[in-house]
Order: structure tokens, then C-alpha cells, then sequence
């Protein structure tokens, strides 16, 4: 299953959870504690797989932290498992933005960060010590209001 396919869908949707079922996942409820006007979300880790899932206050999957290098707990993910092409380095991810005509935002720190802009989807990519570290799906502004 490709991680990508499941952005967008509810988080009672079969296939996710089939995959929260066969992990154990516990979904943690994250209310406006403060009453700051910020919408409830839903929150989801499978450690084991690198992944963090987010649900926005309609439950529905919005944000998918891919861990390509292990950190705060999450072992990595496996990048075939992600959905989208993988760049070993930022210069190869801007390379083939220009290469192919991809909309594309970069950080105003040289290497840090790029996110690569499409209709249904952004995947953003962040880079440490040259190395791709985090790969980030998020449903694109056009396919949140859908």
C-alpha cells in the first residue's frame, strides 16, 4: 500500500483501519484546549513504520509524516512505501522540478527544504545534514476545499 493513496480518506475508511487495526494504533483526540479558535485534529503514529498521521477536525487524513531517517522514536519508513518519487539530495529534487516543470516552493536556507505543488497533493521535503530526512503528504489547498 502507498501511503499516498490514502490522503484524503476518513479515518473510518477500510483501508485505514485495516492499517491502524493491524498496528494497534490508538487515534489521541487533540481539542482546543486553550479555546484559541484552532480546529480539533486526530492524531496517529505507527513508530515501527516511521509514520505520523494527521486528521483534520472532519477526521479526515490531511497530513502523513514519512520518516526516511529515524528520529523522536519513529524508525524509518520504507520509501517505496511512500508514493511519490524520493530525492537522495535537495540539488536532485530541484533538478528534477525544473527538469519536468513541477510548481515548486524552496526554503530561503539554502538545501533545507522543498515542496513540490500539485493539484490533489504537496509532498514536502525535508533535508538534514544534506541527506533527505522527512518526506511530508498534505492534501493541497485545491483538494481540501473539494
Amino acid at each position: 500500500m502507498k501511503m499516498l493513496s490514502l490522503l484524503g480518506k476518513s479515518l473510518k475508511n477500510d483501508e485505514v483501519i485495516e492499517l491502524l487495526e493491524a498496528y494497534d494504533v490508538d487515534v489521541i483526540y487533540a481539542f482546543d484546549r486553550l479555546h484559541e479558535n484552532s480546529p480539533d485534529v486526530y492524531w496517529a503514529s505507527i513508530n515501527d513504520l516511521g509514520l505520523q498521521l494527521r486528521f483534520d477536525e472532519s477526521q479526515r487524513l490531511d497530513t502523513i509524516f514519512c520518516h526516511v531517517l529515524p528520529r523522536e522514536g519513529f524508525g524509518p519508513i520504507l520509501t517505496e512505501t511512500i508514493g511519490v518519487p524520493i530525492f537522495d539530495s535537495y540539488v536532485l529534487a530541484e533538478q528534477a522540478c525544473r527538469r519536468d516543470g513541477l510548481q515548486y516552493k524552496s526554503s530561503s536556507s539554502p538545501g533545507a527544504w522543498l515542496k513540490i505543488l500539485t493539484p490533489g497533493h504537496d509532498a514536502h521535503y525535508q533535508f538534514k545534514d544534506g541527506r533527505l530526512a522527512m518526506v511530508t503528504l498534505m492534501l493541497s489547498v485545491s483538494a481540501q476545499n473539494a
